[in-house]
């Protein structure tokens, strides 16, 4: 008899836990968002899945995505659009879990060298949509991709990891291969 209950109470717990899961998942990607979009690069590191820093430091990783757009003379606004969060349904794998976020994101480039702003918008930035707006700024929106891992290498909480075309190199190098088919199989469920 005990057995027959607790057969009967596990699902309802497991169920439970991944409800919870979706809640925590859903607030991070607003938090996540929000930093991005005030350009707090160093508290969206803290959020990021810590395997990625096998290929660059957080440190290197911080500066480069402080620098890379300022260096050239441009200035970065994020728009506020609604981001339309669609969540896949938090899933495990062998290794751990997952969930995958697809959201709308859309910036302002602006800068004073309109050269630099017209090869911009000629050459192909992922999915993202490039359009000229004005001789200083150029729109750049699109819909990006975040995938939340719960393994080993996060310690329990959940982290999160860029999960847009332009990042696969990366990712097939530094996430464990159920979770890479995973998250594909959710990505394709996204679309």
């Amino acid at each position: 008899m005990k057995k027959l209950i607790l057969c009967l109470l596990l699902p309802l717990s497991l169920t439970t836990a991944m409800a919870q899961d979706a809640q925590i998942i859903q607030k991070d990607f607003q938090t996540i968002i929000g930093y991005t979009r005030k350009l707090e690069i160093d508290k969206v590191l803290d959020m990021t899945y810590p395997p990625i820093f096998k290929i660059m430091p957080k440190a290197q990783m911080s500066a480069m995505a402080k620098g890379v757009l300022t260096s050239m003379g441009i200035k970065t606004v994020y728009e506020e659009v609604p981001i339309g969060l669609t969540l896949s349904p938090v899933t495990k794998t062998a290794t751990g879990t997952i969930c995958l976020g697809k959201y709308n994101q859309s910036m302002i480039l602006e800068s004073t060298n309109s050269a630099l702003l017209d090869m911009m918008v000629k050459a192909k930035s992922g999915s993202n949509k490039v359009e000229k707006i004005s001789a200083n700024k150029v729109r750049m929106k699109g819909i990006n991709y975040l995938l939340a891992i719960k393994d080993a290498n996060t310690a329990g909480t959940w982290k999160y990891l860029r999960y847009d075309d332009e990042d696969s190199a990366t990712n097939e190098r530094i996430l464990p291969k159920d979770i890479a088919a995973g998250a594909a199989k959710l990505k394709a469920g996204l679309k």
